[in-house]
């Protein structure tokens, strides 16, 4: 689970959009969204969704989904944009911390890319999905810091490209 506080870490724009998609793909807890809305209404944005949302119960999804979504209407956002910046900080966090096991590790790094859909992008490689690597070959300490490397180096890439973008 996420916090919102690491889209800021990494700084990242939140936008209600974001919110929303992470809440609807079960990164976010409706706890965070709340708060977030009442840190808005005490900045001065005093709008009847952010003051409606500021006062939801967290078990109150549904109607907390539907308050995102006027929300969404009111900005200027993209859903691709929005999905990158929830999948970087997705894999800031597995990346946080190198696992000192590297069979471990690796799981951790394929558990991760096949949770986000193992999209077009990833820089994680899993033995036998479209290679020719052997099992001997993929479950060395060597390929282990080879594939953390080569998911930090996107990871770096990605919010690059995400702070130029927002």
């Amino acid at each position: 689970m996420i916090e919102i506080k690491n889209f800021n870490q990494l700084g990242l724009f939140v936008t209600w959009r974001l919110l929303y998609i992470a809440l609807c793909e079960k990164q976010l807890q409706e706890e965070d969204v709340i708060k977030y809305a009442i840190k808005q209404l005490e900045e001065g944005d005093d709008r009847s969704e952010v003051c409606e949302l500021a006062g939801a119960y967290a078990d109150e999804h549904e109607h907390i989904q539907n308050l995102l979504w006027e929300l969404i209407s009111q900005e200027n956002t993209q859903n691709d944009l929005e999905r990158r910046k929830l999948k970087a900080v997705i894999v800031d966090k597995a990346l946080r911390i190198k696992n000192d096991n590297y069979i471990n590790g690796l799981i951790d790094l394929a558990t991760l890319w096949c949770g986000l859909g193992y999209p077009s992008d990833s820089p994680h490689i899993i033995q036998g999905k479209n290679n020719n690597i052997t099992p001997k070959e993929y479950y060395a300490v060597g390929n282990y810091d080879i594939l953390y490397e080569k998911n930090a180096k996107w990871l770096k890439t990605e919010l690059e490209y995400l702070r130029a973008n927002q």
